[in-house]
């Protein structure tokens, strides 16, 4: 497995720094890291391969080896792994004694990461999940486009509602999200291309 580190980390810590706001920084990387390493033993202990751990500005990301002829329900339970995770966080921390304004911004982090990850668009777990369904249903093309759109328009609909958050909750973490969101469907974008040429050419075919 190829482990990746961008140092970028260190920038974005200092900038939260900066903002005072470097408590939720952290809370915030370590419920996402737990959160992928749920992904990550999960799909090991179901067979799967892992690729790439990769520890990015915003959080780290599992990427496995794909292999076609793995099932469906596999793969969902690697999805869903993340998000349940953080349930079980968030739930175990409101039940402790703890500082209550530190038990308040772990609980608000799990659920955010929980929800946010099962929002039905790729690349999140959400997306992956609904895009696993759908390629039952409709294919292989049709459903990379269908999710394609799909993600498209629910960006825009999240933009225009954090907007509003982020002015009533000044949080930046927010805006840092959706930038990044916004950013890993600029790559997405790349990939689809790729992929409907490859659809296209076996339809030929």
């Amino acid at each position: 497995m190829k482990v990746e580190i961008n140092l970028k980390i260190i920038l974005l810590g200092i900038l939260f720094f900066i903002l005072k706001q470097l408590d939720t920084y952290l809370i915030f990387i370590v419920f996402i890291i737990l959160h992928e390493m749920a992904h990550l033993v999960v799909g090991m202990s179901l067979g799967l391969r892992p690729k790439v751990f990769q520890i990015n500005p915003l959080g780290v990301s599992v990427e496995f080896y794909v292999y076609q002829s793995r099932k469906s329900i596999k793969k969902i339970a690697v999805y869903l792994a993340g998000p349940i995770v953080n349930f079980i966080f968030a739930i175990i921390f409101m039940a402790i004694s703890l500082d209550e304004n530190l038990k308040m911004k772990i609980v608000y982090t799990n659920l955010i990461l929980a929800i946010f990850n099962l929002i039905p668009i790729i690349p999140l777990d959400g997306g992956k999940i609904l895009k696993e369904i759908l390629l039952k249903i409709l294919g292989n093309k049709k459903a990379t486009l269908f999710m394609n759109q799909l993600t498209q328009v629910v960006l825009v609909l999240l933009t225009m509602l954090y907007s509003i958050w982020i002015l009533k909750m000044k949080n930046f973490a927010i805006f840092l999200l959706i930038l990044y969101l916004w950013y890993l469907k600029y790559l997405e974008d790349r990939k689809v291309k790729t992929m409907i040429r490859a659809y296209e050419v076996i339809e030929k075919s």
